[in-house]
């Protein structure tokens, strides 16, 4: 079946299984002492090989997500935000130029375009600056647990607020100034 289903997750909790959605909740239960003393029990690892592993693996998912969100960063500030500045900058000068053609001339469609892209730029920036602050804040944990949750609960979800927006941008942006493959390209073109 869908062990991601909601159906899944009420049968598991029936059954008495663990639910745990993500690296950092599942980490501990492999130096949970049982688990230890299986690994003990049938020479598999000794007790400082079971925890070095631990923290290795604490340490390469706190690794995996820095950077992914440095390279997220990397691409919103370089690449995102000044595609879409500069596609707003041809909707405003496009609805100039009509206006200075003649006041006739209907410029609702461009003007309501360049204020959703310059509302969605700047929720992006704002992203942006979400992220690097998380980020930021992920270097006062020393403890490799607390480390990994606080990138499970800080730094993963303002990654994934930031991709939102760059996603709602990518949909009104316009193919030539997009600076990456579109979805529909990836899907369909490649």
């Amino acid at each position: 079946g869908n062990n991601y289903s909601d159906e899944w997750v009420q049968e598991a909790q029936r059954r008495g299984l663990l639910n745990l959605r993500s690296t950092p909740e599942a980490l501990p239960y492999f130096i949970a002492e049982k688990n230890v003393q299986l690994f003990l029990k049938h020479h598999i690892f000794t007790k400082s090989e079971i925890y070095s592993r631990y923290e290795i693996l604490l340490e390469n998912y706190c690794k995996t997500l820095h950077i992914e969100a440095l390279t997220m960063l990397d691409m919103a500030r370089k690449d995102i935000l000044p595609a879409v500045m500069r596609y707003t900058r041809e909707v405003v000068d496009t609805a100039l130029s009509k206006k200075a053609l003649s006041e006739a001339i209907p410029t609702g469609v461009e003007e309501t375009l360049a204020q959703k892209l310059s509302k969605l730029s700047g929720c992006l920036y704002k992203k942006i600056e979400a992220l690097d602050e998380a980020l930021l804040g992920a270097k006062n944990e020393s403890d490799p647990q607390r480390t990994a949750d606080y990138y499970r609960a800080q730094v993963f979800p303002a990654m994934q607020e930031l991709r939102a927006v760059a996603d709602e941008l990518e949909t009104i942006t316009s193919e030539e100034y997009w600076p990456f493959p579109t979805y529909g390209k990836l899907l369909f073109c490649i």
